[in-house]
């Protein structure tokens, strides 16, 4: 009985903070579009019926949310439902003309069929995981090469400059096809999960190492991800320490745009407005900017039935000779416009109608990630995907898999021995006698 009482209080909490955060995101984005009005509209209240209408297809999907058990697709498909949310809520907004009520649902639908395999496609697998101390030997080994891919890379091109500076400088430099999927895969997986394996092991001088050499690829590659992504993953790490991993999953979310609020209107200088655009305009406003932009180009273009992904290319005809982020700059002139895959799997390959069938495809992919890591500590899993994460709000799921180092993440997951959490909620819960060493320990 005190098990169920337990299981009901989290779940009533974790409604509730994600029906906060779902509030914060409007708002959040309702400021953007008065600070940024460029990029996205500014918010109008939508008339009491629509206002209903639209709060009644975000809440569908949060009984999901309270159901499912903490996972690595419970983390994606929070983020994806605050950018399905926000867009909603934006389309009673937008000056973009296209069949907006249909792109609603469809959008709903969307997340609707990602989140089920993503969120419920879970079994454990052993076979496959390592010795701890293989483990130490691989990462040691992981670490080295990921050097060796940072001085490979400050070969053809290594900047220092000013924060802003070095972003108008990126195009500058050109590297082998072949050295930018390997800085793409290191900074992107192999790095985090050195960081979050070492650091959970505390073997604190050996994350240190990796935290710096992801900080080394910023001058190389002049990625503002990688710039500010140690400071991140020790983010992750202390929320993941602190809370229950469902509720650190939320406030993940949900500080970050608080932060950016706050400088905003507490630092009125160029620093405040500098956060605010990279926090609430960039994270939380622009994955939901995409959708409303990919569903008006694509209303009167064709689809790319995927060509987009240069193997798909091969054996098809494709009308664009571009990569849609290209051809979306040139036509809208709001920079290199990516989007998530509910924008590219979904909205541009097949349409807002067929849509939902490739985002079904895409959970079914994140729900692998689920099964690779189904032993290991939701830590470890938060810190790893770190990177990840942000990216597979901003870019096509085939490019996070490949380009990003999506593959190479699920493998090291499938190899890992279990590792534990050192947080204080799972202490508590599992005394120091009966918890297993960690890992990379004998």
């Amino acid at each position: 009985m005190s098990r169920d009482r337990n299981l009901a209080r989290e779940q009533v909490i974790t409604a509730a903070l994600i029906f906060a955060l779902l509030g914060l995101t409007v708002v959040s984005n309702s400021l953007v579009g008065r600070v940024f009005p460029a990029f996205i509209s500014e918010l109008r209240f939508p008339a009491p019926v629509d206002a209903l209408v639209a709060a009644a297809l975000v809440l569908i999907p949060l009984p999901l949310f309270v159901l499912a058990r903490f996972s690595f697709g419970y983390i994606i498909g929070l983020w994806m439902y605050v950018m399905v949310a926000g867009f909603i809520f934006l389309s009673y907004s937008t000056k973009l003309e296209y069949n907006h009520s249909q792109a609603r649902i469809s959008a709903l639908l969307c997340l609707i069929s990602f989140l089920v395999p993503a969120l419920f496609l879970r079994f454990r697998i052993s076979l496959f995981s390592i010795s701890p101390r293989a483990m130490n030997a691989l990462m040691i080994c992981a670490l080295v090469l990921s050097a060796a891919v940072v001085a490979a890379s400050a070969m053809y091109g290594f900047r220092i400059a000013g924060f802003l500076e070095s972003l108008a400088m990126r195009e500058e430099v050109t590297r082998p096809r072949l050295l930018n999927y390997l800085s793409g895969i290191v900074s992107g997986a192999v790095l985090p999960f050195c960081f979050a394996y070492f650091a959970l092991n505390r073997q604190v001088a050996l994350s240190a190492i990796a935290a710096a050499l992801l900080l080394s690829f910023f001058p190389v590659l002049l990625n503002k991800t990688v710039l500010l992504a140690p400071v991140w993953l020790v983010f992750i790490l202390a929320l993941y320490t602190m809370f229950r991993p469902k509720t650190a999953t939320v406030l993940s979310i949900a500080i970050p745009p608080m932060i950016g609020i706050a400088g905003y209107f507490i630092f009125t200088s160029e620093l405040g407005a500098l956060a605010f655009g990279f926090i609430n305009l960039r994270m939380i406003a622009i994955p939901s900017v995409a959708l409303d932009y990919y569903s008006h180009f694509f209303s009167s273009h064709p689809n790319t039935s995927f060509c987009q992904i240069n193997f798909v290319r091969i054996f098809t005809e494709c009308p664009y000779n571009e990569q849609l982020g290209a051809i979306l700059k040139n036509e809208y002139n709001l920079g290199n416009f990516n989007g998530s895959l509910f924008a590219t799997e979904g909205i541009a390959s097949v349409g807002p109608v067929f849509a939902p069938i490739a985002t079904f495809v895409c959970g079914i992919i994140i729900g692998l990630g689920n099964v690779a890591s189904a032993r290991l500590s939701p830590a470890l899993i938060a810190v790893s995907s770190g990177v990840l994460v942000q990216a597979l709000t901003n870019v096509p799921l085939s490019t996070v898999m490949l380009s990003n180092g999506g593959a190479a993440l699920f493998l090291l997951w499938l190899v890992s021995p279990r590792c534990p959490t050192f947080s204080k909620v799972e202490e508590l819960a599992h005394p120091a006698p009966a918890r297993k060493q960690p890992c990379g320990s004998e």
